[in-house]
């Protein structure tokens, strides 16, 4: 079954996007098979604060998502796999190095080498896959990259459990060359670009993308998604351990749902416009958030992680496929770079106000209201999107 499907993608879209669908698999695998270990590394073997741990894991997430427009016009300029080849580099000796690191400092400058390295190849590789393909093609390829991602993200942490705390620099070091190797394997495929266009600069490129209003509409609208999103990493375990007892089997849900629903709800959103999709995304969070409102049990938890899952499928392909229809096939990469500002912000105030948010409440004996919030937020995000023009 699944050798007919490569089949029919590699037949559809040629080897080259067959071959990047694949490389996110291998991707995710190989970062949430470390990434997830490197806070009990840090504060358990190196004795370290969880504070510090905390910092460390946010320089990473700064060097990447903050740096991903400069990583994306670089790759429009100098190509698409030099870029991806110098940012899988990059991650590799930014992961390897973490692992061998003591000193704060050191730590701290391996993170930063990891992140960029992350905001150097991912607007370039999502660029190279929907590069010279036709516009049609775009969200069915979009979608079927989540699909490989989300795979990563499911088998890579079960990969990386196996490693004790002492065994961490091994599994940091083969997470590095992984990322090493596949930069490698993909620098010497036969993979064409077009010269890019010198008369386009990095400021240029950003006043086309400060000029396309809709654009920055979208991307606004995005914020909330990532919000979200990220509570699914802060807060819901926390909630999904005191209700079942366990908190891994909401990932494995999340990421199943993904998985079995992408291609059928991407053939559903074709009927609707960008904007309409993520009406769509906002309107079915907010509605599975309501149960929660009332009492958080394993069967209303449930239900909104299905919301999320859903969400993940309308919204993120659609996302993604719209963001190119705004670009030229020489700006793809400085266009998506600046799309995941929403990522950014989005990650950054989930991070910062979503667990003190569940926290305050708690101890205040108001839960229902934190579960109010986020589906107020879906509710205004659904709004906004169906008030605004087309």
């Amino acid at each position: 079954m699944e050798s007919d499907r490569t089949w029919k993608i590699w037949r559809t879209y040629g080897w080259r996007a067959t071959l990047l669908i694949g490389t996110e698999f291998f991707l995710t695998f190989s970062f949430f098979m470390f990434v997830p270990y490197i806070s009990l590394y840090v504060t358990g073997e190196l004795g370290y604060s969880l504070s510090f741990a905390g910092l460390l894991l946010a320089l990473r997430l700064t060097g990447q998502q903050g740096f991903m427009m400069f990583g994306g016009y670089l790759g429009d300029k100098l190509g698409y796999k030099t870029m991806m080849f110098i940012g899988f580099v990059c991650r590799g000796v930014g992961f390897a190095g973490m692992g061998f690191a003591q000193s704060p400092a050191l730590l701290l400058f391996m993170a930063v080498i990891g992140g960029l390295g992350g905001a150097l190849f991912s607007p370039a590789l999502k660029s190279l896959l929907i590069y010279k393909q036709p516009k049609a093609h775009h969200k069915k390829l979009f979608s079927y990259v989540n699909i490989t991602g989300n795979a990563g993200t499911i088998l890579g942490p079960l990969f990386g459990v196996l490693f004790s705390a002492q065994q961490f620099p091994l599994l940091s070091m083969l997470s590095g060359l992984l990322f090493v190797l596949i930069g490698c394997t993909l620098l010497g495929l036969p993979i064409q670009q077009e010269s890019a266009n010198s008369d386009i600069s990095f400021l240029s490129g950003l006043k086309r993308i400060v000029a396309n209003q809709p654009l920055l509409m979208m991307i606004g609208l995005m914020i909330p998604y990532h919000f979200i999103h990220q509570q699914l990493f802060l807060t819901y375990p926390v909630i999904a351990t005191k209700v079942s007892g366990s908190s891994g089997w909401i990932f494995t849900l999340v990421t199943v749902i993904v998985i079995t629903t992408q291609m059928k709800v991407t053939a559903w959103t074709y009927r609707f416009t960008a904007r309409q999709s993520l009406q769509a995304g906002y309107l079915i969070l907010g509605i599975t958030f309501l149960p929660l409102l009332a009492f958080e049990h394993v069967i209303t938890l449930t239900v909104s992680l299905m919301g999320i899952a859903l969400s993940v499928t309308l919204m993120q392909p659609t996302f993604h496929s719209y963001i190119v229809s705004q670009a030229s096939s020489q700006t793809l990469g400085i266009f998506l770079g600046f799309s995941n500002l929403a990522m950014a912000v989005g990650g950054a105030l989930g991070n910062i106000t979503g667990g003190s948010l569940y926290e305050w409440f708690e101890t205040n004996r108001l839960g229902g209201f934190y579960w109010a919030i986020l589906a107020l937020l879906s509710f205004i995000a659904y709004v906004t999107a169906k008030t605004q023009k087309q």
